[in-house]
């Protein structure tokens, strides 16, 4: 689903970039902002600053704004409702929820708001080109009150327009928004992509207010942003994981996975990132599957559902990826359970969320690295479901070979129909070779 738990994190994409103020640089307005009025001088000197520091030079100038903090609140709605209708929104949570990703009844749209309006302290705008610094940021998170013991001095506000300014440099030099509009269906390949440009801008932001950018810098932010969850969590203690998790995601595993670019090969490595970028959410969790021992990263095509599906109407189509199917199995097991390992054996799904009325039903189609792990995720799954939805939601669950095939809703009551039929049209593609799902092993114990 375009939105589902990262429909705001790419879709509200770059004011979620401002989110990082959220822990790290809340308070951007007690040196940068005299009420409306913004300290030109030192903004001159942050925009040259971290110009030379990470290395690219910025195009065109970068106008900075004032809005208040209901003028921000329209500009992310204007940006999320840019790609998305309310019915879709709707139909994403719903699908959400059935697939155990977001409480029930949860109003998507007004808890990404929420969150962000309550958080936001400046943000890069693509569309209009600007810097927006909102109003009233005099709120201060852990991590400044841990930067200012580090340096020694009041820096959050310099730490916050090097951050977003980093976001303008990627703008203008490598075409971000582009990039990201080419991944639009498949949220997952957008978040790793989005998480390399958190974990750029976090660190270079960093790296300008610490004066300077080696390794010891980035091994110092890894280490402290290992304290953003039970940040988030005091903040915004009734944050749904299905939004948080993914939030968190760009900026610890984004810096973890940037830094270890820098380590490789300094900022021109990084830059290197943006042209070829990571592709799942798997290969920022598991560094060493982009840098050392890269596999080709399948996607799989869902058909076959239209002739029996008739009067549905496709409301969205994504792809969760592992990052999410941690986030699900975590949240209805509980963290300490033994099944998460589950979602690292990962390593491809599709979901698509059909419509009627107002009746929404999931189609969702993952694969795994070995047969065996595709035959205990659906055990393990099944019985999630059997508890999440009980008798009052049909769902069925069918394997082969290393696939498994999920149906939650009213097509679930046709599935000994509808699943082979999807089976049989359905597709994977890996390294440019598409092939079928194979046939149901006869020996195989249904």
């Amino acid at each position: 689903m375009t939105s589902q738990a990262t429909h705001f994190v790419r879709r509200l994409w770059w004011p979620v970039c401002a989110i990082l103020a959220l822990l790290i640089l809340r308070g951007c307005a007690y040196s940068l902002l005299n009420g409306d009025r913004v300290n030109s001088e030192q903004a001159a000197k942050v925009e040259a600053g971290i110009q030379d520091l990470r290395q690219l030079r910025f195009k065109h100038p970068v106008p900075l704004v004032v809005k208040t903090p209901d003028e921000a609140e329209v500009m992310m709605e204007a940006d999320l409702m840019r790609d998305n209708t309310d019915s879709q929104l709707e139909a994403d949570a719903v699908a959400g929820a059935l697939t155990g990703l977001y409480p029930a009844g949860m109003d998507l749209k007004a808890q990404s708001l929420k969150l962000l309006k309550s958080q936001v302290a400046g943000f890069y705008d693509p569309h209009g080109k600007e810097m927006v610094l909102v109003e009233g940021g005099d709120n201060i998170g852990f991590w400044n009150t841990a930067t200012e013991f580090m340096i020694q001095r009041d820096i959050v506000g310099e730490m916050l327009l090097a951050h977003e300014l980093t976001h303008a440099l990627q703008d203008q030099n490598f075409d971000l928004e582009s990039s990201l509009d080419r991944v639009k269906d498949d949220d997952d390949r957008a978040i790793a992509l989005k998480s390399v440009a958190e974990g750029d801008a976090t660190i270079a932001g960093f790296a300008y207010a610490v004066g300077r950018m080696d390794n010891t810098i980035a091994d110092m932010l890894t280490d402290n942003l290992k304290n953003l969850p039970q940040a988030l969590k005091a903040e915004a203690p009734d944050t749904p994981e299905g939004l948080s998790a993914p939030l968190l995601f760009q900026y610890s595993d984004g810096v973890r996975f940037v830094a270890e670019a820098y380590r490789r090969g300094g900022w021109s490595a990084v830059d290197a990132l943006y042209r070829d970028p990571p592709l799942s959410s798997h290969q920022i969790l598991h560094p060493e599957l982009y840098f050392d021992k890269r596999a080709p990263t399948p996607r799989i095509t869902i058909a076959g559902y239209d002739p029996i599906m008739s009067g549905w109407k496709v409301a969205d189509t994504d792809t969760f990826g592992e990052l999410l199917l941690h986030v699900i199995l975590e949240r209805n097991l509980g963290p300490q359970s033994n099944e998460l390992g589950l979602a690292a054996r990962w390593t491809a799904d599709r979901i698509i969320i059909l419509q009627q009325s107002r009746a929404v039903d999931v189609i969702w189609m993952l694969t795994f690295s070995d047969a065996q792990t595709a035959s205990h995720f659906t055990v393990v799954y099944e019985t999630l479901l059997d508890r999440l939805l009980g008798d009052a939601t049909p769902h069925r669950i069918d394997t082969r070979s290393n696939a498994v095939l999920v149906v939650i809703g009213q097509g679930a009551d046709y599935f000994d129909t509808l699943a082979p039929a999807i089976w049989n049209a359905s597709t994977i593609q890996s390294a440019g070779v598409t092939t079928r799902f194979p046939p149901p092993d006869p020996s195989a114990d249904r």
